[in-house]
């Protein structure tokens, strides 16, 4: 523990370790459009620009990985139309109405749902895709596929108040330490998925918060996350 401790509060500090090179990955911004949302009366639709991606957000992630030698370089970021197949009302619907666990328990059938509405002629064979949808199911902010190359990302949450009041714009950035999150956490944390890390036990004490999660949410991440998320990057590069 003591060993574990002393590698968080070094990566706190701004030290760079096992990163002898910088590695850089393309990431595609998906910026949806035409889904209209309505939770507990709060209307929703996406209100991110390109320019909250390319500026503040991008900055934050890139500030986050750091420690790990990975950035993140923005290939593309722009609006695109959700695909409107014929039960898009009822796919709305079931995203809407998604409740925590449903997907891990039983099968809610959310992320199949928004996968229907995604258009995979955008997506890029390669770079990193985060997709911003107005919003993903209750107390969710995002998810991804470990090892993969997708994310996505809802703009509106109400995990703060376990969904038990409406759901708010989520903020774009955050200042240290973390609070309630924000956008460029949450697109840091899904990317950590597809750089291969998983959520940490929640009963492991933490000397400060971990990007990953567990029993204290924030920004660090592990010797042990960071050798990880290099190798698997360093393979996602080479595609």
């Amino acid at each position: 523990m003591k060993r574990l401790s002393l590698v968080l509060v070094m990566l706190i500090g701004g030290c760079l370790l096992a990163a002898e090179t910088t590695i850089t990955l393309p990431i595609r911004f998906h910026i949806t459009q035409g889904a209209k949302m309505t939770v507990k009366g709060q209307a929703m639709e996406n209100w991110v620009q390109p320019a909250d991606l390319t500026g503040p957000v991008l900055a934050e992630v890139n500030r986050i990985w750091k420690p790990a030698g990975i950035q993140f370089v923005v290939e593309r970021a722009q609006a695109e139309a959700l695909l409107k197949p014929s039960d898009f009302t009822e796919l709305i619907r079931v995203v809407e109405n998604s409740k925590r666990g449903e997907e891990e328990v039983a099968g809610s059938g959310r992320t199949a749902a928004i996968g229907k509405l995604l258009d995979p002629a955008q997506r890029h064979r390669t770079a990193m895709n985060v997709y911003l949808l107005p919003y993903i199911g209750a107390t969710y902010q995002g998810y991804a596929n470990l090892g993969g190359n997708q994310a996505v990302i809802g703009v509106w949450t109400d995990k703060a108040s376990r969904a038990e009041k409406p759901p708010v714009k989520a903020l774009l950035v955050e200042p240290e330490p973390m609070k309630v999150g924000s956008l460029a956490r949450t697109i840091a944390h899904e990317l950590g998925h597809n750089l291969g890390l998983v959520h940490p036990d929640k009963a492991e004490v933490s000397p400060v918060g971990r990007l990953m999660g567990g029993g204290r949410q924030g920004y660090a991440l592990t010797e042990e996350e960071i050798t990880k998320a290099r190798k698997t990057a360093q393979k996602h590069a080479g595609k």
